[in-house]
C-alpha cells in the first residue's frame, strides 16, 4: 500500500462505487424502494452534458475539481464525458481518482500539503503540478521536489471580487510584488514557474476573471516571466434559486478575451478548475418527512449531512424541490401552495435546522417525501455520521428525458419553480 493511504480512498474502494439500482425517475425510486434513509439520485446524462459545454466552450484544458464530489460513479462518467484531468488537494483524492481512473492526469492544485505529500504525489502518482504562495510553503516544497526539473510550480496570486459569492483569497493567496518574488524564486531554483489564482466561489459575472487577468499580467511582466500555463482556477457559478448569474458561455468568452493581454510563452495554455458547476445539477438528493409539527418539518438528512452546505452558506445556497406521497403503493406529486416551514434535521442536535425557513407544499405530511435538486455538489463530500446517521446510496436515473428538479436541458438554462425559497 502506498503511503497516505486513506480512510476516504478505502471506503469508496471497498464499496468500489457500485450503483445501488437504475430507475426510470425519481418518482420509480420512491415506489420501489420506499427508502427511509436519503438516497442520492445521478443523473448521467445531466453530468455528461455539463462536462459537454465545458469541454467545448472553456478555451483551455478543463480540470474537474475532485474536491466538490469524489464519488466514483461521478469520475468514471466525467471520465466517459472527456475529462483526462483531476484537480486534487491531498493524497487520498490523488488515490480515488487513480484507483478507478489509472490513467488520469492529477494536479496538486493547493498551497496546504501535509509534510510528504508532495513526493509521494510525484514519486507514486506520476504528479507535475504544485502550488504555493508564500515563501513558508515553497521552501519545504523544493525540498521535496529536489532532483525532479520535470515538476512545474504555481505561484498563486490572491484576487478577491466582489461578483464572488465566497471570498476565497481570504485563506490563499500572494499578494501582487509577493508573487512576483516567488515567481523568480521558483525560476531561480531551476523549476518551470505558471501562475494561477481563484477568484472565489459561485461567482455571479464574469468581470471577476477580467479584473483577476489585469492583475496577473502585471505580476508576470514584473517578474519578467512569460509562462506556458495559466490557472484560471474554479468560482463557474450554478444558478441556485434567488442566485442570479451569467450564462456559463459569458464566463468562458470572457476568459478567452482576457488571456488576450497576457504574455505568455508560445503555446501557452490556460487551466480551469470547475467543480460545482460541473456536478450540482447531475444529482439530487432523496429524502423523507420523519414528522410534521405546525410549521415545521424533520427530514432524514439535515446539516449534518447532505445539506451542510445549506448552512455553511448561511442559506445563500438553497435547492429546487419537487414532492411526493406515497399512497395505498401509488405515487404521487404534491403541488399544493407553498408554506414557509423550519426545516430540521434527524440529529439529536438542535443546531441541525436550516438557517431559514423555506417554502414547501403546505400539506406536506410525515411519510412524504422531497427530491432536492443541485445537490450534486459538497452534498456527498461534507456529510458525516453524526448520531449515526448515514445515506441509503447512489442509484442513477436513466433516459434522456429524466431531469431533477431545477434542471431544463435546453440550453443549459434552469427551470426553478418550484423554489424552497428562503424567508
Amino acid at each position: 500500500m502506498a503511503p497516505f493511504a486513506s480512510a476516504l480512498a478505502l471506503d469508496f474502494s471497498d464499496r468500489d462505487g457500485q450503483i445501488e439500482g437504475r430507475y426510470p425517475s425519481s418518482r420509480a425510486v420512491v415506489s420501489d424502494l420506499r427508502p427511509s434513509e436519503p438516497v442520492h439520485c445521478l443523473y448521467p446524462e445531466v453530468l455528461k452534458a455539463r462536462a459537454a459545454q465545458f469541454l467545448s466552450g472553456f478555451p483551455g484544458r478543463v480540470l474537474y475539481a475532485v474536491k466538490a464530489n469524489p464519488d466514483p460513479r461521478v469520475l468514471r462518467l466525467l471520465w466517459g464525458a472527456g475529462v483526462r484531468d483531476f484537480d486534487t488537494a491531498s493524497i487520498p483524492e490523488i488515490e480515488t481518482v487513480k484507483a478507478h481512473l489509472p490513467e488520469a492526469r492529477c494536479h496538486f492544485m493547493t498551497p496546504l500539503r501535509l509534510p510528504g505529500a508532495a513526493s509521494v504525489a510525484y514519486a507514486h502518482y506520476g504528479v507535475r503540478s504544485f502550488v504555493v504562495d508564500h515563501p513558508d510553503n515553497l521552501g519545504p516544497l523544493l525540498q521535496e521536489l529536489e532532483g525532479c526539473g520535470d515538476a512545474r510550480v504555481f505561484v498563486r496570486l490572491a484576487a478577491s471580487h466582489g461578483e464572488a459569492t465566497f471570498d476565497l483569497s481570504v485563506k490563499f493567496g500572494a499578494e501582487p510584488a509577493l508573487a512576483v518574488a516567488l515567481l523568480r524564486d521558483v525560476k531561480k531554483a531551476g523549476f518551470e514557474p505558471a501562475l494561477a489564482f481563484n477568484v472565489g466561489s459561485l461567482v455571479a459575472r464574469p468581470a471577476a476573471y477580467e479584473s483577476a487577468f489585469a492583475l496577473a499580467r502585471w505580476v508576470l511582466e514584473e517578474a519578467e516571466i512569460r509562462p506556458s500555463v495559466v490557472d484560471v482556477g474554479g468560482g463557474f457559478p450554478v444558478a441556485y434559486p434567488g442566485v442570479e448569474t451569467a450564462p456559463l458561455g459569458d464566463f468562458f468568452a470572457a476568459v478567452a478575451k482576457a488571456r488576450e493581454i497576457l504574455p505568455l510563452a508560445e503555446g501557452a495554455e490556460l487551466y480551469g478548475e470547475p467543480g460545482r458547476a460541473l456536478v450540482a445539477e447531475g444529482m439530487s438528493l432523496l429524502t423523507q418527512v420523519l414528522l410534521r409539527k405546525e410549521d415545521a418539518v424533520y427530514l432524514n438528512d439535515g446539516l449534518y449531512g447532505a445539506l451542510n452546505e445549506v448552512g455553511l452558506s448561511g442559506g445563500t445556497i438553497c435547492f429546487p424541490f419537487r414532492a411526493f406521497r406515497l399512497d395505498s403503493g401509488a405515487v404521487s406529486e404534491l403541488t399544493s401552495r407553498a408554506k414557509p416551514l423550519r426545516v430540521y434535521g434527524p440529529t439529536c442536535d438542535s443546531m441541525d435546522v436550516l438557517p431559514h425557513p423555506w417554502n414547501l407544499p403546505e400539506n406536506l405530511q410525515r411519510g412524504d417525501f422531497l427530491e432536492f435538486g443541485m445537490a450534486g455538489a459538497y452534498s456527498l463530500a461534507v456529510r458525516t455520521h453524526f448520531n449515526g446517521f448515514t445515506h441509503g446510496g447512489i442509484v442513477e436515473i436513466e433516459g434522456h428525458s429524466a431531469v431533477p428538479p431545477g434542471f431544463q436541458a435546453q440550453a443549459g438554462e434552469r427551470k426553478l419553480s418550484p423554489v424552497p425559497t428562503a424567508i
